[in-house]
């Protein structure tokens, strides 16, 4: 578990903000607990595409809200994020349209030259629409694309609310999970529980197919952005715990490892795709010892 405070754009609550959470980690630290740290805070940069107010580079196809909203206006993101970096914290900004992860990028970039090396790992999450030219951005930057594979398909959501506001041409640059492994980011995939299912082989269905529950469309949406198997697990284990810090301890089975564990009932990695929901988790293991078991 992580805890995250987040930070909002309002200058005269900034500091505040910044006090509170340094108390958040003195508690958190004397708790002194292996599962929980407070290590990272969260800002966010926009909004939603199906409200219209994740921040585009184009406008809407409605023009309702033109080109969506800001949270930081000018150079205040970045040089937020900087405050938090100097404080030897984990930058990570939610940031869904185009507009929203350049500011993201541009704040994590501004940072990165004016503070002192170091390992960071900063986090971009969502990234449901990167403009081609910040593709490459994230593995320069050292950035972790923090992604929800769940919702890169042709559901209700996509058709009814999404591809309507964006148009058919930006709709199918969304969630560009194997252009971003391609270019050499470091991907992370979750659920955003509770705002959708926080079920792991649900996201991963989608992830290795881009298909919805149904099947549709034959063959994936946009296919060419369908992650291999392989590295949809990888991302749902070791490079979150790469995200956390925590790679040493978590994320892959090794010798002295956290043997914190799922036990299935068939391997992911030769099922269809289609079929992995229907997976049954037999097993789980907390630290090595048993906290659920299909047989109880």
């Amino acid at each position: 578990m992580r805890f995250n405070l987040a930070l909002y754009a309002d200058p005269r609550y900034f500091d505040a903000q910044v006090a509170q959470f340094a108390e958040s980690r003195r508690q958190v630290e004397q708790v002194g607990s292996p599962l929980l740290t407070a290590n990272t805070v969260k800002f966010f940069a926009d909004g939603v595409i199906e409200n219209e107010t994740g921040a585009l580079l184009a406008p809407y196809c409605s023009g309702l809200h033109s080109h969506g909203m800001r949270t930081w206006e000018g150079d205040s993101l970045a040089e937020a994020a900087r405050r938090v970096d100097e404080l030897g914290l984990q930058i990570h900004i939610h940031a869904i349209g185009d507009a929203a992860i350049r500011q993201a990028l541009d704040a994590i970039e501004y940072t990165v030259k004016r503070n002192p090396a170091r390992d960071r790992r900063p986090v971009i999450a969502h990234v449901q629409l990167a403009d081609d030219a910040d593709l490459g951005r994230f593995a320069e930057l050292g950035v972790i694309p923090n992604m929800q594979p769940l919702w890169a398909q042709m559901d209700a959501l996509m058709t009814v609310l999404t591809v309507p506001r964006l148009g058919v041409e930006r709709s199918d640059r969304q969630y560009r999970m194997r252009s971003l492994t391609t270019s050499g980011a470091r991907l992370a995939l979750g659920s955003d529980w509770p705002v959708s299912s926080g079920a792991p082989l649900d996201g991963i269905a989608v992830a290795a197919s881009r298909r919805t529950e149904t099947g549709d469309p034959e063959g994936g949406w946009t296919p060419h952005e369908i992650l291999p198997i392989e590295q949809t697990l990888a991302a749902y284990t070791a490079g979150v715990a790469y995200q956390a810090f925590a790679e040493d301890n978590w994320g892959t089975i090794a010798p002295g490892a956290s043997a914190d564990l799922v036990v299935l009932d068939r391997d992911p990695r030769t099922t269809p795709a289609l079929d992995i929901p229907a997976v049954t988790v037999r097993a789980t293991y907390l630290r090595g010892r048993a906290a659920y078991s299909s047989t109880n």
